[in-house]
């Protein structure tokens, strides 16, 4: 009944179709598709180069406000310093001035609450006579440092002429302002105890941790009647400067409440030596020991030392992670701004470096090293009082990004024209299923309603050649016309000539049947004839003749018989 289906022909018109409609479909998706990738390709790769152009811009102009707001900070204590030189050294107006000058700090606790609260930006404000012992001094106690701070009256006052005396068991900062002139004034170094890791608070990623508490200090040289008479001594807690960087994440256009480090994606500050003084990991922050010994920082000889990143962290010794660190440092001598592209190695956390509390995991060797890479945009503290008169300033603010989330926005648009080549491929996948199914339909169609009819004929002419005339439907045979006027139209001779050629067969068969009478009649007479002449049927017919002759009887029987 189906037999079309399995016919050559069908084969034939399926072929056919499938190449004038799927090829051109072919080529010209596959044409789309190239120049849709030649397209993408270049759209990308210019907007990918002006998008990190912006990017950068906008990371620039975000380092140097930075860079200028602490350069007002450092501005502002260093009039403040200047003001209160001229002012009575006297416990009360040092305790007036101290709690009048307090600053906005924000964080997240330990308990995980967001916190806003005031904190005395001096650590100390003190009176120191000629001979290095503290007259007056008031200080920042706290109850919960940084939280819960306050400043009052001390009077544990020392003799700070010995470095030993001092607050960091190291500072020279009194033999450092006694060369100082009227108006002059000292800014002093950075400095505070280092915290280990174990016990340092690392943003996010340790909340419980200890707060570094470093400071800053500034003198200047007190005179009454237009002779020396000591120096004032005043100490910015270190905090205040860190606030400036602690909720910059450059890939956030908003300031957080706190950074976590372990998102490579975290602002910090260096002094122009290349110490970092401001770092979301407060153990990578310069400082001394119990004794006032700087501790080691993080160097290319210990690298393989499994506390080395644990260290305060000096971009000058660090070219072993990456060119681009100690190239900052020496940019920044140079002052002004800009950006360096980095690809630094870190030793890989999660293998393990840090735990889920910030602290060393017990055994892990960290040897494992990635590499990543970073844009570092730089922006020299333009400040330049005391020891800081240089181009480097008071340093640099440094906004390290990762170079992945830079390009975002380029890999957005990136994305957005591989879904619209994805968009583009599904559309032409489901073009040619449906190209298919419309080929395949088509071709059973022109299948049927050629190939059918023809079969039909080829099966009528089997029948006749067989001489199944019995089993062949003229009048079914006639009215074949699916394929069209042509196969219409065959059809319609071929069934005429099929009727001729039964007549003709019918009494042709007829003829024959005659003949076939009047040959064997022809036959029997020769046959007869054949046996009559021959000289056995001959002699046949005499012995039959002389017995018929013998026992007929004679004339005068009855005669005989009766005497």
């Amino acid at each position: 009944m189906f037999r079309w289906l399995t016919s050559g022909l069908l084969l034939r018109i399926l072929s056919a179709l499938l190449i004038v409609s799927i090829a051109p479909i072919y080529v010209i998706i596959t044409f789309s598709q190239q120049i849709y990738r030649e397209t993408q390709s270049e759209v990308v790769t210019e907007s990918k180069r002006a998008l990190d152009a912006k990017s950068t811009q906008g990371l620039e102009a975000r380092a140097i406000a930075a860079a200028n707001s602490v350069a007002a900070f450092l501005q502002n204590r260093e009039n403040e310093l200047r003001f209160l030189a001229q002012q009575p050294p006297d416990a009360e107006t040092y305790l007036t001035f101290g709690e009048a000058q307090s600053g906005d700090l924000w964080t997240i606790a330990s308990d995980g609450l967001e916190k806003r609260f005031k904190m005395p930006i001096y650590r100390e404000i003190a009176f120191v006579d000629l001979e290095g012992r503290e007259q007056v001094k008031v200080s920042n106690v706290c109850e919960t440092y940084p939280f819960d701070c306050k400043m009052k009256r001390d009077d544990n006052l020392l003799d700070v002429s010995k470095p030993a005396n001092t607050l960091y068991k190291s500072e020279t900062y009194f033999s450092d302002s006694r060369a100082l002139k009227k108006g002059e004034a000292l800014i002093g170094s950075f400095i505070g105890f280092h915290l280990p890791p174990e016990v340092a608070y690392a943003s996010a990623q340790y909340r419980p941790g200890e707060r570094y508490r470093g400071l800053l200090r500034l003198a200047a040289p007190v005179f009454e009647n237009g002779k020396r008479v000591g120096t004032l001594v005043m100490a910015v807690e270190a905090l205040h400067l860190m606030e400036f960087t602690a909720h910059i994440a450059p890939s956030n256009p908003v300031p957080q409440a706190e950074i976590d480090p372990r998102e490579a994606d975290f602002s910090y500050m260096i002094n122009p030596q290349g110490w970092a003084i401001s770092h979301p990991r407060h153990f990578n922050i310069y400082g001394v020991d119990e004794n006032g010994v700087p501790v080691k920082g993080i160097s290319a000889e210990d690298q393989n030392e499994q506390d080395n990143l644990y260290r305060p962290g000096n971009l000058s010794q660090m070219g072993f992670i990456d060119p681009a660190f100690p190239e900052l440092v020496a940019r920044n001598q140079k002052g002004g701004n800009g950006l360096l592209w980095a690809r630094p190695w870190y030793q890989k956390e999660g293998g393990s470096v840090y735990t889920a509390d910030g602290s060393p995991e017990a055994g892990s060797t960290a040897m494992a090293w990635e590499q990543r890479e970073r844009v570092l945009v730089y922006a020299t503290i333009p400040y330049y009082g005391g020891q800081y008169n240089t181009p480097a300033g008071f340093g640099l603010v440094i906004l390290s990004a990762d170079g992945a989330r830079l390009h975002v926005d380029a890999e957005v648009l990136s994305k957005q024209f591989d879904n619209k080549l994805q968009d583009l491929s599904e559309f032409s996948f489901q073009l040619t299923l449906i190209t298919l199914a419309g080929v395949a339909l088509l071709a059973v169609l022109l299948a049927r309603t050629i190939v059918s009819p023809i079969l039909s004929l080829t099966n009528v002419s089997k029948l006749i050649e067989a001489g199944h005339w019995h089993k062949v439907d003229i009048a079914r045979l006639e009215k074949l016309g699916g394929g069209g006027a042509e196969v219409g139209q065959l059809a319609r001779v071929f069934a005429s000539m099929t009727r001729q050629v039964y007549v003709r067969e019918t009494d042709l068969r007829k003829q024959v049947e005659g003949l076939k009478i009047v040959i064997d009649e022809a036959k029997r007479k020769k046959a007869v004839e054949e046996i009559t002449d021959s000289e056995f049927f001959q002699s046949l017919s005499e012995r039959a003749a002389q017995i018929r002759r013998r026992q007929r009887p004679s004339p005068q029987a009855p005669d005989a018989k009766q005497s």
